[in-house]
């Protein structure tokens, strides 16, 4: 009888151990966030034309939520990407403008901040940054990319990064791992002006229609090492990003090269979705995939316009794109997909942001967040999960002329003519900021973007008390 006991209580105390293991898995589960370049709303099949073949990003709507609200902090990519790590909007630091950082400019976050990687690899992870980072590297004012290029992502909270320093088409041309420039030639240096430009022969080996299939190699690499350990995976691919350079297998879209480029960002996805499914990793894997603001929109742009031309409603039925405060340049895709927790092919219009995912994942994973590194990032998991009601009430956007809009329930408040509001870096960057305003309207601008998604009719005349009202909440929450 004692023998019976003793292996009753063996069995209860190894059941004990299994279940603690299982429900710490599931508090633990893996992280994949995919940040596409440049994607506009209706740019993916489950949100606009079903002429592209986006099938694996579609997998996605299909096996999980489909965001209706959901918004880049910033119509450009920079603003987006800092607000996404850190959880805080942009304007809140130094780059008060809403231009992106420079291709050469120092790591743009303090290396003792929260961010989204920091909280996740607090808990246990391994983590990865694969693709374009354009948050900075090194300490000085101009990258020294002959020597290490720290600090960067891994001093953040990211244990491995592979990519690209910034834009797709800013050199120099080599891929970097860690802290270290791949493939310079022996004896040479590379000196970069400020404006981006090289200055001296390297050898390239970021072979342009290339760039895609390398960084997805990498990502699905990566995977299969940590397969075995929770782990989160930044994704930052360069589509559609200029210059559109898709590769050869993809050619064959209705909307020429731009088309193709999708079709080749959607065929990434699906590597990654692929590997987790082989892995055997996917009922345990939260994915994310969005956007860092809206497609580029002008009929004169080479390949936008081309597709455009050909019947392509890139940012689906909104007005403006990228660099701008409508709602083309800042309303994005956003797809979540979790099995068994994340219902499949549920629609969600609750308002969200990109700064969300910190305070979001934070909650999730049950890590603690000092609320004071933190301070945009709202807990939208209810959103997520679909329990609850919307957390998030209000947002600020910003554009690239430094204009902003805040945004409350269904109304739109675009601020006009707030020279307090007019930041910029340099007298430089402020010529560059008043250029780019020629031509856009001088009042502010109210929508009710329940009746109007369009931003066709200004409502603001009609409306003062709410023009008010919403213009004391921006600069409340703004603090200028």
């Amino acid at each position: 009888m004692k023998h019976f006991f003793r292996k009753l209580a063996l069995a209860c105390a190894i059941l004990a151990f299994i279940l603690c293991n299982q429900l710490y898995a599931e508090t633990r589960p893996n992280i994949v966030v995919i940040l596409a370049d440049d994607l506009g709303w209706g740019s993916v099949g489950c949100y606009g034309d079903t002429r592209l073949q986006t099938p694996h990003i579609d997998r996605l709507a299909k096996e999980g939520r489909l965001f209706r609200n959901a918004y880049a902090t910033g119509s450009v990519c920079s603003p987006t990407r800092y607000a996404l790590m850190t959880g805080r909007y942009y304007w809140r630091t130094s780059m008060k403008d809403g231009l992106v950082l420079p291709g050469n400019g120092p790591l743009h976050i303090e290396t003792n901040r929260t961010t989204l990687a920091s909280v996740i690899k607090s808990k246990g992870y391994q983590t990865a940054v694969i693709g374009k980072w354009h948050l900075g590297l090194g300490a000085n004012s101009k990258v020294d990319w002959n020597a290490p290029l720290a600090p960067g992502p891994r001093a953040i909270g990211f244990d491995y990064f592979y990519g690209l320093a910034a834009n797709y088409g800013n050199p120099p041309n080599l891929y970097i791992e860690n802290e270290t420039l791949l493939g310079v030639e022996p004896g040479k240096k590379i000196v970069v002006g400020s404006e981006g430009d090289e200055q001296e022969a390297l050898q390239v080996v970021r072979i342009a229609d290339d760039v895609m299939n390398k960084l997805t190699d990498k990502c699905v690499e990566w995977i299969g090492k940590n397969k075995k350990t929770p782990f989160f995976l930044y994704y930052a691919p360069i589509a559609v990003h200029e210059p559109i350079t898709p590769a050869a297998k993809f050619t064959g879209s209705p909307f020429g090269k731009y088309g193709d480029f999708i079709h080749e960002l959607d065929w990434s996805v699906g590597e990654i979705l692929k590997a987790l499914d082989q892995y055997k990793l996917a009922d345990n894997t939260l994915v994310i995939f969005t956007s860092d603001n809206g497609g580029v929109a002008h009929l004169n742009n080479p390949s936008a316009g081309a597709a455009m031309k050909a019947g392509l409603a890139i940012n689906g039925p909104f007005k403006g794109g990228k660099h701008d405060i409508y709602e083309g340049g800042l309303r994005a895709p956003f797809l979540v997909r979790w099995p068994g927790r994340v219902a499949a092919g549920s629609v969600c219009d609750d308002i969200v942001s990109m700064s969300d995912l910190v305070a979001t994942t934070s909650s999730i994973l049950k890590a603690s967040l000092p609320k004071e590194y933190s301070e945009d990032s709202v807990d939208v998991s209810g959103s997520f999960f679909g329990k609850g009601k919307p957390a998030r009430d209000v947002i600020v956007l910003q554009d690239s002329t430094s204009t902003y809009a805040v945004r409350q329930g269904k109304w739109k408040l675009i601020e006009r003519e707030n020279p307090s509001a007019l930041q910029p870096r340099s007298e430089q960057h402020r010529n560059k900021l008043m250029q780019r305003r020629k031509g856009a309207p001088t009042e502010d601008e109210l929508f009710n973007l329940e009746l109007d998604p369009s931003e066709s009719k200004n409502v603001a005349p009609a409306h003062p008390e709410i023009v008010k009202r919403l213009r004391v909440l921006l600069s409340e929450t703004r603090g200028f």
